[in-house]
């Protein structure tokens, strides 16, 4: 899996697309696959995404889940922040983030219900 971002990032190439834990967990929530584990995630992905946005989803999705499973206020308060905060919410729920839950949990459900008036 690493290999596949490190070569993206340091090389420019992508052979293929790197799929860690929380990406497996991230892309059967949002429908894109219907896998068991993170080689059949990837193996999904290449089977269906063209090949020159490979690259993209190595960098902009390990974060992103990452961020999105453990890091649960820091993605809270950037989706707060954003310009489409309302879309911003509804990613996270789509990705397993009970938001008004770790809303509450970390004082943001006043902005929380703000932003879905």
């Amino acid at each position: 899996m690493k290999a596949y971002i490190v070569e993206s990032i340091v090389f420019g190439t992508a052979s293929g697309i790197g799929v860690d834990t929380h990406m497996h967990r991230m892309f059967n929530d949002l429908k894109w696959v219907s896998s068991k584990n993170p080689e059949q995630t990837r193996e999904q992905l290449e089977g269906w995404l063209p090949k020159e946005k490979w690259g993209e989803i190595n960098e902009l999705f390990v974060g992103f889940g990452q961020e999105s499973q453990q890091q649960k206020e820091k993605s809270l308060k950037k989706a707060i922040a954003c310009s489409r905060p309302v879309d911003a919410l509804k990613l996270l729920e789509k990705v397993g983030m009970d938001v008004k839950k770790e809303a509450k949990k970390y004082g943001l459900l006043m902005e929380i219900d703000e932003i879905r008036k």
